[in-house]
């Protein structure tokens, strides 16, 4: 008869660890959802209900309006800031636009470039990059009135494509070091082996490489689009029509000198949160892996 193995009760330290690290996860995870909770509730509430006291932390009469404000500003009720609701899905479309744009060209230049560094010495090489991650150092604010002038002096004032190229300048240094870490993370041999077989570089490199480096792409076009998507500082410096507005900006003018639509912010914020919410459910594998691989090796 052979003898059965008994795992050891844990130990007193053991089980108050664990413990410990159970509450630990749950105060963070209260302090990261609940924020997003209120804000969603309060986008249910009346306006009354959300300025009452005591504070209605439940909607004690649930409502859409404040969702459909924003299809019909004129026909649900008015609001001071009714401007600023009906500029709000046209700005997410220009949010969209400026973001999606920004990650794309982050992908395509950061591949490139973070290939060439991976796999070419040169001299100069270390610089370069030391230049690219000191570029990360510099505040936007130091740079809004140099930056202002210059795109005025190109015409492109109230254009998205200024958002776009002041986007990319902030956010490319960072999609190159991390594709770089990630291009050095695959094999050659992969290369050598599509070389070999009769592929030129560019077959070699669009169907090979990147599907490879997939988890990397899809990371830095995510910090990318983030980026961007956040973004109000540049944004309501160099827009001025609902043309080229984005969302945080559009967001912002539901606080007049008058009063705050509480709940029509607040309504703003879940759609403002929907996009790239969608975005990081998708791709989440892509974009935890991407993260733990290709930016923690050298």
């Amino acid at each position: 008869m052979t003898a059965r193995w008994i795992p050891e009760a844990p130990t007193f330290s053991e089980r108050a660890s664990k413990l410990l690290l159970m509450l630990g996860g749950l105060l963070v995870t209260i302090y990261i959802l609940a924020p997003f909770s209120w804000l969603v509730l309060t986008s249910f509430m009346h306006e009354q209900d959300a300025l009452s006291v005591p504070t209605q932390w439940i909607p004690a009469n649930p409502t859409l309006s404040n969702y459909l404000t924003f299809f019909d500003p004129s026909g649900t009720r008015a609001v001071v800031g009714s401007r600023a609701a009906e500029q709000t899905l046209p700005s997410m479309v220009n949010s969209l636009i400026a973001a999606g744009g920004t990650a794309v060209l982050n992908v395509i230049f950061g591949a490139l470039a973070g290939y060439s560094l991976a796999r070419i010495t040169f001299r100069g090489r270390g610089v370069l990059l030391a230049v690219y991650l000191g570029s990360r150092m510099l505040p936007g604010i130091a740079l809004i009135v140099p930056l202002y002038l210059t795109i005025r002096a190109y015409g492109l004032l109230d254009h998205l494509s200024a958002l776009i190229i002041t986007y990319l300048t902030f956010t490319l240094p960072f999609t190159i070091w991390l594709l770089k870490n990630y291009f050095q993370a695959i094999p050659r041999s992969l290369e050598e082996a599509a070389l070999v077989d009769g592929c030129n570089w560019w077959q070699m490199f669009w169907h090979i490489l990147l599907p490879a480096a997939a988890p990397g792409l899809v990371a830095a076009a995510m910090f990318a689009f983030m980026t961007a998507w956040n973004d109000y500082l540049f944004a309501v410096i160099l827009t001025s029509t609902i043309a080229s507005k984005t969302m945080p900006v559009v967001v912002a003018g539901f606080a007049t000198d008058v009063t705050t639509e509480r709940t029509l912010m607040a309504a703003s914020g879940v759609l403002a949160v929907i996009p790239p919410l969608v975005f990081a459910f998708a791709f989440q594998r892509l974009i935890v892996q991407g993260l733990t691989s290709g930016a923690v090796k050298d």
